[in-house]
């Protein structure tokens, strides 16, 4: 049955991805609606837009960066005229601060500008930046010129943006952190996604996000503590970024007298930069730990440097550094299930890129492997469903989009489990459960992991579960009552995540495990 679809555009109305998630789902939510976005019109949203079939042929007016955009499509034009309506009442009963302001409320006190609020907040040494990509970078520069170190949340950024914005970081002895940075720890307080973990003395640079929440509540969990987390962005140590970030932050943390140990872990790295970051911290005088995801081939030995296998090492060596002993995870063997003749492939359904690629290196000897991430051996594919071991990142931004990312809205991670167990030649599933602002992260995906064992079961075979769970006890949501919500779905939850990969390729059937 075709479909009526409408578009309505309010001009000059900025509304952050909180707002118009809330809003997309306010929409899907009425009978007869298939589809709703809300998002602003820059450029990038308006291709996703098309890709996505909900272009309209003709907008109402021409849209333009500042403006938002609602569209709908559903089962018929009354439905659909209804969602407009509904759509313009609930953005209506949400002021923006500029409306208040104009109104005369008591937002009209509030600050206007960054410069602004600085002069209120003289003290202020960084800005958190989280807009839309193509406004970012102009903000994290007016930022940067008011002398603030800016933690640069958003994506979108373009890589010749990002080193004109490290460059004039440089110049004014400040630090830029991301872009995409969604998890950072200074002085002890958590930024972004971070987790608050013990005070101690061990600093971290770490490419932004899941690698260093995984790293940071390792080491609180094995009894060590974090002086400074400072995420440098995932592209922060290629060719083209030249390790700017990275560079900077040591240089701020060989400055710091209650860092006495440095743990560096990036990925997509270039050698040369991770060996010129590596030599650089080793300059310090410190002990240095330092693990680059997929860093191929033999590492040179440098004065003070230990080479660390994976993030959870990392952790281990780290707290040795520091002074911290800890007795050895105890972990249970796993029998394999009885599976069907059609299960054959691991799939790996991430939010964290940095997880994501320690998966994929450690699962580079399985044929046929594709992930959507560029890894070097391993075909490309965005696709849910592939013939072949497939390892997803649904945080990239491929997937973000138009769209909030998967820590605060699991659907697009839900639909991928779903996916999964509608796919009978799955017979592993190995996924992050990430803590973030959003409350509890596992109760979004219980129905979906409900269906992949009753689904499987249906066909006369099992999919094995495989979970790494970040996090802490100290933190919200605990990480043992998570651990204990998914291991009563079924789900097997290990200490930290190379043991999960190494879970997940040991139930592998016969002939597919290594």
């Amino acid at each position: 049955m075709s479909a009526a679809m409408r578009a309505m555009i309010r001009a000059d109305e900025y509304r952050d991805a909180g707002v118009l998630l809330a809003l997309t789902r306010h929409l899907e939510s009425a009978p007869g609606v298939r589809r709703a976005v809300a998002m602003m019109a820059t450029p990038r949203n308006l291709e996703v837009l098309r890709k996505m079939g909900l272009a309209p042929p003709q907008w109402p007016l021409p849209p333009k960066p500042g403006d938002l955009l609602v569209v709908a499509q559903a089962d018929d034009e009354p439905t659909v005229l209804d969602a407009m309506k509904r759509a313009d009442a609930w953005l209506s009963s949400r002021p923006t601060a500029g409306a208040l302001v104009a109104q005369g409320t008591a937002m009209d006190d509030a600050p206007r500008t960054l410069a602004q609020a600085l002069a209120r907040q003289p003290e202020t040494h960084l800005a958190v930046v989280s807009v839309p990509g193509p406004f970012a970078a102009r903000e994290a520069r007016r930022a940067l010129e008011l002398g603030l170190s800016v933690m640069l949340v958003s994506d979108g950024v373009t890589v010749e943006e990002e080193v004109s914005l490290k460059t004039l970081a440089d110049a004014h002895g400040l630090l830029v952190m991301g872009p995409d940075c969604g998890a950072a720890l200074l002085d002890g307080v958590p930024l972004g996604f971070a987790t608050a973990v013990r005070r101690g003395d061990i600093g971290v640079v770490a490419a932004s996000g899941t690698g260093l929440l995984e790293l940071t509540g390792l080491i609180h969990r094995l009894g060590g503590g974090v002086s400074h987390a400072v995420g440098a962005g995932d592209r922060d140590l290629t060719e083209a970024i030249g390790g700017r970030g990275t560079l900077a932050a040591l240089d701020r943390l060989a400055g710091d007298s209650a860092t006495k140990t440095l743990v560096l872990l990036g990925r997509s790295c270039a050698r040369a930069v991770a060996l010129r970051a590596a030599e650089r911290a080793a300059a310090t005088g410190r002990p240095v730990v330092a693990h680059f995801v997929g860093l191929d081939g033999e590492l040179p030995e440098l004065p003070g440097v230990t080479w660390a296998t994976s993030i959870a090492d990392a952790a281990w060596r780290a707290c040795e550094a520091s002074g911290v002993t800890a007795p050895p995870w105890s972990t249970t063997p796993l029998g394999r299930p009885d599976y069907a003749p059609s299960q054959r492939w691991l799939r790996g359904l991430y939010v964290g890129a940095t997880l994501c690629a320690e998966a994929l290196s450690r699962c580079r000897h399985l044929a046929p492997l594709s992930s959507n991430l560029a890894v070097e051996g391993v075909t490309r594919s965005a696709r849910f469903r592939v013939a072949g071991h497939h390892l997803l990142d649904l945080g990239d931004e491929e997937y973000t989009r138009g769209r909030t990312h998967p820590i605060l809205d699991p659907s697009t991670r839900v639909d991928a489990i779903y996916n999964a167990a509608n796919d009978e030649a799955v017979a592993v599933l190995l996924f992050d459960v990430v803590p973030g602002p959003s409350g509890d992260p596992v109760e979004p995906l219980r129905e979906a992991l409900t269906a992949v064992r009753e689904r499987s079961l249906a066909r006369g075979g099992e999919i094995s579960m495989v979970a790494a769970v970040l996090g802490t006890d100290d933190g919200s949501p605990r990480r043992s009552a998570m651990v204990a919500s998914l291991e009563a779905l079924g789900v097997t939850v290990t200490p930290d995540h190379a043991t999960a990969v190494e879970a997940a390729l040991a139930l592998l059937p016969e002939g597919e495990e290594p």
